[in-house]
């Protein structure tokens, strides 16, 4: 039962992990979260991606050099997502990103949906509807619209980097992916740097306002070293299943330790959601 413990250990990492760089975003901008982020994968990718790989690095080939590269840029959005509306609410869209990579995959890679997985997909659609519906027919303001378009944003740029993300690994494996991963996301970041002129200012980092941020980082990295070492104990549809359970942690959280409030239309929304995600993976042990 390692798989278990591993999966639902990145499941608590990822959200325990966004609600600390929720608070520091006051002091730190999205772009310094990609900054810290991809110079921190250096010091924790490349050692773990070796270590597990037995010191053994394939040399990718250009397409999948391209794909690498697209899905590092494309995982730069995340923290932008992130930072806008309430945390419970902007996360739970950017969760229903496994929709986008099935629909990828499907597409691209022929891969076929199990009948129940179909239906999770329709759950996750309602659910988002659900959850970004106004209180009142013509009351939705811009900034209320802003967060969805975010939320929306992050969970199509996180799906569609999963599958290029997921093209790459049947080339050179999960190891040679993260391990090339780590390396692209730094050039990224001096392309972000190029492009995010207002948020430049670097940050306090000596300051008590940092320190969040930093941690926030830190456990979102090894998070998702823990979900990839799981896929080599167990299933992947069932490491999938477990972790998918991080956004109903998440909302718990946001609203022990972000003092966020949910309405009961938004909380069922959120519960839709969430339950799709746990479908669609329970359901992906059944697909031949």
């Amino acid at each position: 039962m390692l798989w278990f413990a591993l999966a639902l250990g990145a499941a608590l990492l990822w959200s325990a992990g966004a609600i600390l760089v929720k608070k520091g975003f006051s002091a730190v901008s999205p772009l310094w979260n990609n900054i810290l982020n991809n110079l921190l994968g250096l010091v924790i990718w490349i050692p773990a991606a070796l270590l597990l790989n037995r010191f053994r690095v394939p040399v990718p080939p250009w397409d999948v050099l391209a794909a690498i590269l697209a899905a590092s840029l494309l995982y730069q959005l995340f923290y932008y997502s992130l930072s806008k509306g309430q945390l419970s609410l902007t996360a739970t869209i950017i969760a229903s990103y496994p929709v986008v990579t099935i629909l990828c995959s499907r597409l691209f890679l022929g891969e076929i949906l199990a009948a129940w997985q179909y239906v999770g997909v329709a759950m996750v659609l309602a659910g988002g509807i659900t959850v970004v519906l106004p209180q009142r027919v013509g009351s939705i303001a811009k900034r209320d619209l802003a967060w969805v378009l975010w939320g929306i944003v992050g969970a199509v740029s996180i799906g569609t980097g999963d599958f290029l993300s997921k093209f790459s690994v049947n080339r050179i494996g999960p190891y040679g992916n993260l391990f090339f991963l780590a390396l692209v996301n730094n050039l990224a970041s001096g392309l972000n740097y190029l492009l995010d002129r207002t948020n430049r200012r670097p940050p306090a980092i000596f300051s008590r306002s940092f320190l969040p941020t930093f941690l926030g980082i830190l456990v979102h990295l090894i998070g998702a070293l823990l979900f990839l070492t799981a896929f080599g104990f167990g299933p992947a549809s069932l490491v999938s299943t477990v972790s998918s359970i991080y956004p109903a942690l998440l909302a718990l959280l946001a609203v022990r330790y972000l003092h966020e409030r949910i309405t009961r239309r938004r909380g069922i929304g959120i519960g839709i959601i969430i339950a799709g995600l746990v479908l669609i993976g329970y359901a992906s042990r059944f697909v031949a």
